[in-house]
């Protein structure tokens, strides 16, 4: 693994000079590209990974072409991915005004993603590009866009994990072909539909019909957007499933500098190839802070049904406070996952900015009661100090021949010192009374022999020639989960070093 360190930061100097100005090649071919360095050095092998990609663009007039090289060893629990290197990405696309025709890999969406949204992550480790071809047309009046393609497979089995020589593209699901078209004939509203065709899997005869229809209506106080999707033919997570539906709806209203936000969703058998080439939405309140985002849902779109109520107000001066409450039913009614969070923002108080916040959150597992503040300010023209403190306080529910009912608290700390706009030292510090929170020192029952655990580390932040940003954390961080659009995995614990390096032109 030091090997390969060493090879990506050799290959990292040989680049950046080019990919951080660009040039131009005899007959006018622009060169450009970005290049992206993340490893970490551990003692134990739970941590240590490797991820490099580099990006390459040639462009000449209407037409572009890409490249993508990539070195991926991450840890198993994580990605769900082989280690590969090689080439990962390639394409080919011509662009004139509202026309583009890509040959190659690339990414696609209809409707909001109820039976297609390829999409790439990189904190997730997700990448569902599609290799094919895509022809794409929008005009004032009407946008259309036609796909064919296999669809990466983004979370691979143990058994395809373990395969020999994998294919540096990655594994490949059934191959999609269709289509979207949607009308606007006033600013003010939008309608269409989509069809997409699955070739048919190795334990099933014929292919699968996927097929939405939406609409859209956008006013100055209100915007309103429903969709409705179904598969016919075998389809869904078990891939038997037949006659499987999806019904999404959403209203912004917008009263003076009062928001209202609503959202419902119903999915049925909706899971396409094991929920891996589409995404619907997951109507719930995404979180950016730590601990409330490892309690989010795990969208499961065979089988829930849900509903999201956001209101903003602004409270006092230069203050607004957000209030927002989701519920999440299996079809049969029993409650899978429940949220209330309450913030409020102020930006100027004592010449500080601040966040107070306070949530409940309920899944299968047991409640969890959060609170968090934070604060940000300067501290001269040039340097500020940022803290952010959550607390969460874990009732965990009893599961009969598992688990009894238990209690626990964790605390997360957060200070940021910045120096400049472009170098911060951070420390990052966690507490947990969970007596499940250490894997190394076990009691007969699995519990833990410790009654309290910590982990703390240092972060340094720098931007380097308006090109390069660089993160370098050492110390110890706990094993979590992170939560992106109803996707979610376990980021494996870290002792050691871990540095990330992005350099962009």
């Amino acid at each position: 693994m030091k090997r390969l360190i060493l090879l990506h930061l050799l290959w990292l100097g040989l680049t950046l000079p080019v990919l951080g100005q660009g040039f131009l090649l005899p007959g006018g071919i622009e060169v450009s590209g970005n290049t992206y360095l993340e490893f970490a050095l551990s003692d134990t092998s739970k941590s240590r990974f490797t991820e490099s990609w580099t990006d390459l663009f040639l462009t000449r007039g209407n037409f572009r072409a890409g490249f993508r090289l990539g070195v991926h060893e991450p840890p198993v629990s994580f990605a769900s991915q082989n280690s590969v290197s090689g080439l990962e990405h390639r394409f080919l696309e011509y662009r004139k005004g509202g026309f583009l025709a890509r040959v190659g890999n690339f990414y696609s969406l209809f409707g909001r993603g109820l039976i297609l949204r390829s999409f790439e992550n990189r904190t997730l480790r997700w990448d569902g590009n599609i290799d094919g071809v895509k022809l794409e047309y929008r005009h004032r009046y009407a946008d259309g866009q036609l796909i064919y393609g296999q669809p990466r497979k983004s979370r691979l089995s143990p058994q395809e994990i373990d395969r020999k020589d994998p294919r540096p593209g990655g594994e490949r699901l059934p191959a999609l072909t269709g289509g979207e078209l949607k009308l606007k004939p006033d600013r003010r509203i939008g309608l269409g539909g989509a069809y997409l065709y699955s070739d048919s899997l190795e334990n099933i005869k014929d292919g699968v019909h996927r097929w939405s229809v939406f609409s859209e209506l956008n006013f100055d106080y209100a915007n309103i957007y429903g969709e409705y999707a179904g598969v016919d033919g075998a389809g869904g997570n078990t891939n038997t499933v037949e006659g499987g539906r999806g019904l999404y709806f959403s209203a912004n209203l917008f009263l003076g500098d009062f928001t209202l936000l609503g959202e419902y969703r119903q999915y049925d058998s909706l899971a396409f190839d094991g929920g891996l080439t589409n995404n619907p939405p997951t109507v719930i309140q995404e979180h950016l802070y730590t601990l409330l985002n490892r309690r989010q849902l795990i969208q499961n779109s065979d089988n829930e049904e849900g509903y999201l109520l956001q209101l903003g107000y602004p409270v006092a001066e230069h203050g607004v406070a957000t209030v927002s409450y989701s519920r999440t039913e299996s079809l049969q009614g029993r409650k899978v996952y429940e949220d209330f969070t309450a913030l409020y923002e102020a930006a100027d108080i004592l010449g500080a900015e601040w966040v107070w916040g306070f949530a409940r959150q309920q899944d299968l597992e047991g409640r969890y009661l959060n609170f968090l503040a934070s604060t940000s300010f300067a501290v001269s023209h040039y340097r500020s100090l940022k803290m952010i403190f959550e607390h969460q306080h874990a009732r965990v529910s009893e599961i009969p021949g598992f688990i009894t009912q238990r209690q626990h608290y964790d605390q997360l700390l957060t200070l940021e010192l910045g120096l400049s706009s472009r170098l911060a030292f951070s420390f990052l510090g966690e507490h947990s009374t969970d007596q499940f929170a250490d894997e190394a020192e076990l009691n007969d029952d699995l519990t833990s022999r410790k009654k309290h655990h910590f982990w703390a580390g240092g972060q340094l932040n720098a931007a380097l020639f308006n090109r390069i940003d660089l993160a370098v954390f050492g110390g110890t961080r706990r094993k979590g989960k992170v939560c992106i659009g109803g996707v979610c995995v376990v980021k494996p614990e870290l002792e050691g070093l871990e540095v990330s390096l992005t350099a962009r032109l």
